[in-house]
């Protein structure tokens, strides 16, 4: 039970905090919309998702962007747009603590079965979790198809309303949170595969002759 609960918690959380860390996603969103030149913002789109990469993996304590925006220099964000942004970035970093202790349970559970000599059991267990991370992944999908719950989601994370002069509406939009979880389904794919090929390696059986 504990190696099928952890290693989806591993995989989803290990994803969440890749994509939403790593300035890819975010640079190819703004390329796709050109965003700096959409908000008259005197920076390269490449530059502008560096710096939201930055914040979200905590190289830089503030949200804050002081650049030449609508012809003058100014901070690019308002206050509102700050509080948000570092509320997300809160809730990104709980989500370690739940990573950590996934990975230090699933690591335990191997080496029990290791230690016991129980390589099938352990092959079982590892089936077990791919069963339950399709069975998580599946049901997350059909939730976010409800509104209600796409509403909450978003209440959750930005939890003051924005102003109509906001800017970080238009640069995470609707399609950048369509991307965003399709590219956590990707990456907690591929971290499947690399556990269950690490399991397979652990438990592979003896050969006489290889």
């Amino acid at each position: 039970m504990i190696i099928a609960i952890c290693i989806p918690a591993v995989c989803v959380f290990g994803a969440a905090n890749i994509v939403y860390r790593m300035p890819d996603l975010y640079v190819y969103e703004f390329n796709k919309n050109q965003i700096s030149d959409e908000i008259g913002l005197n920076m390269k789109d490449d530059e502008l998702g560096q710096f939201f990469s930055e914040f979200m993996s905590g190289k830089k304590d503030d949200f804050d962007l002081f650049a030449e925006y609508r012809d003058r220099e100014q901070s690019v964000f308002s206050t509102v747009e700050q509080i948000n942004m570092e509320n997300a970035r809160n809730l990104l970093n709980r989500t370690l603590y739940i990573l950590a202790v996934a990975l230090a349970l699933t690591a335990a559970g191997i080496a029990v079965y290791l230690t016991k000599k129980k390589k099938y059991e352990l092959r079982i267990a590892f089936k077990g979790s791919i069963a339950a991370y399709t069975a998580v992944m599946v049901m997350s999908l059909i939730a976010l198809s409800f509104q209600q719950v796409k509403a909450f989601l978003y209440q959750t994370i930005f939890v003051n309303p924005f102003g109509a002069d906001d800017v970080l509406p238009q640069m995470l939009t609707r399609e950048y949170a369509q991307y965003s979880i399709l590219a956590i389904l990707v990456v907690s794919m591929i971290l499947l595969i690399i556990l269950a090929s690490l399991v397979w390696r652990l438990t592979k059986p003896r050969r006489m002759f290889w």
